[in-house]
């Protein structure tokens, strides 16, 4: 008999610590104490070994709940679950006794005994009504984590997806906690090292303000590309700012559309512009030669005894207006179509010693009464790679400057070299020349010399020329000294037919 307690002593002490070691393994393990109170119930017949079974009982679950200790909330639950558990386990401790008692009286306390079943069959009923209760408890907690997991799946996802850019939170130490989207590469992030990295977004000066509650945005540059930064503050639940969240996107594409379309509007107001200056200028410069072709042509038809040197001079002054006003027209034209690039290079086969024969013989209708144009050549005769039309226009700015600017009986110099590949050609002048305080500008468009008033011209020659030179990767520069006169150095990278066979 004595034997028998001890085993069911032993059973109860193997069973109470069972369900512990269970409990820390799985959340659900604290229920299971219920069977150690219904093992305490039923089974143990010597009261010590019942109440000894019940302070081990009580002590596991004291144990338990500092050992499985974690969120707050669940602490409080856990708590309450193990002070209902306490009580019954106590309560199956003290039926057991007063049971074991009562089965030691006589006859006569049967009635009592009978209450004490009713009562253990009523303590049995709330027993399994705790666990409905505790398994309802179960079903809603599995149905909240699931949410919560739901929400977490596409808060990943939203943020994984996140387009042209990066959302990410970051500490007040300036350390990130979370990055993702798709611009983590652009950022030089990597999924798996990003944590506890600073991050370099701006001067940090901006983002350290969202710490102070404030909502901040602001543009800045990374890895070369343009981003936009919104940061928001996220109190805490003592409403303290200890994280923000920062959404950065990539606005490069956006950035170069608006500098293109900012480079569209200058480029239209510039041609504008241009058109404005052309107008108040031509007003004025076409007013002269159509004066002069006008007063010749009456000249000419009521001055019947003019000899015909006389009637030379008239229509040489019918020609140089006339020469001019083309001129006028050609370079509205050509400065035109410069700036809104319709000038293409086409190249072609030519004979350059030929090619500025050929040119001389037709400027030469153009020149002064007395002014002769000096033409040297240096190289062999060969044909070479270049576009003539643009080749003709900047000899005729170069030349057209030099006559207009030297006097009736000078002598103008143009000098032509071909070796290898460059083409060299100078043009020299004995001319007004140009103060050295406009060197700067003589390039620029419709600028005139303040000593060239009093000749005729538009201030577009040179910056024609000098654009055509650009378009055939050539190269312009020149000196000049006033009342001694400019010379014009053009190099114009050339290919010649030899070399290019040579090449195949």
């Amino acid at each position: 008999m004595r034997t028998n307690r001890f085993v069911k002593f032993a059973l109860g002490l193997a069973l109470v610590s069972s369900i512990f070691f269970t409990e820390l393994v799985f959340t659900w393990g604290i229920f299971a104490y219920l069977l150690a109170a219904i093992y305490i119930l039923r089974i143990p017949d010597h009261p010590r070994h019942v109440i000894l079974l019940g302070i081990l009982t009580s002590l596991f679950l004291v144990a338990g709940y500092f050992l499985t200790a974690g969120n707050s909330d669940l602490n409080f639950l856990s708590l309450t679950n193990r002070i209902l558990l306490l009580a019954i386990v106590w309560l199956s401790v003290l039926f057991n006794v007063r049971l074991k008692q009562i089965s030691y009286k006589d006859e006569s306390q049967k009635e009592l005994l009978n209450s004490l079943e009713s009562e253990k069959a009523e303590a049995i009923f709330k027993l399994k009504e705790i666990a409905k209760d505790i398994d309802t408890y179960k079903e809603e907690r599995k149905l909240i984590e699931n949410e919560l997991l739901k929400g977490k799946r596409l808060h990943d996802a939203m943020a994984h997806h996140f387009p042209d850019g990066v959302i990410c939170v970051l500490n007040k130490e300036m350390k990130y906690i979370l990055a993702d989207g798709k611009g983590l590469d652009e950022l030089g992030l990597n999924d798996a090292e990003f944590k506890d990295e600073h991050a370099a977004i701006g001067s940090g000066v901006e983002l350290k303000k969202a710490f102070n509650g404030e909502i901040v945005s602001f543009e800045t540059v990374i890895n070369q590309d343009a981003y936009t930064v919104n940061a928001v503050p996220i109190p805490d639940v003592n409403n303290e700012i200890n994280e923000i969240l920062i959404v950065i996107r990539n606005i490069t594409d956006r950035k170069r559309l608006e500098n293109n379309l900012i480079k569209a509007l200058e480029k239209e107001k510039e041609l504008g512009l241009l058109k404005s200056q052309f107008v108040t200028m031509a007003s004025h410069k076409f007013r002269t030669p159509l004066s002069t072709i006008l007063s010749s042509v009456f000249l000419l038809e009521n001055n019947a005894e003019a000899d015909d040197l006389e009637r030379k001079s008239y229509f040489d002054k019918i020609k140089r207006s006339i020469h001019n006003l083309t001129d006028l027209l050609n370079d509205f034209l050509s400065l035109g179509k410069l700036e809104e690039g319709k000038v293409k290079v086409t190249f072609s086969e030519t004979d350059i010693k030929t090619f500025f024969q050929d040119f001389l013989l037709e400027i030469g209708s153009i020149k002064k009464a007395k002014q002769k144009i000096l033409f040297t050549y240096d190289g062999v005769a060969c044909t070479v790679m270049t576009d003539q039309l643009l080749l003709k226009n900047i000899l005729m700015s170069l030349l057209s400057n030099a006559i207009e600017y030297s006097f009736y009986d000078a002598e103008i110099q143009l000098a032509v070299e071909l070796k290898k590949d460059n083409l060299k050609i100078m043009v020299s002048d004995q001319g007004i020349g140009i103060p050295e305080d406009e060197h700067h500008q003589i390039f620029t468009r419709f600028y005139r010399g303040q000593n060239a008033n009093n000749n005729e011209g538009t201030g577009l020659g040179l910056n024609i020329a000098k654009k055509y030179i650009r378009l055939l990767k050539g190269t312009i520069e020149f000196t000049s000294q006033v009342n001694k006169g400019s010379t014009f150095i053009a190099n114009i990278p050339v290919v010649t037919l030899d070399i290019l066979e040579k090449q195949v």
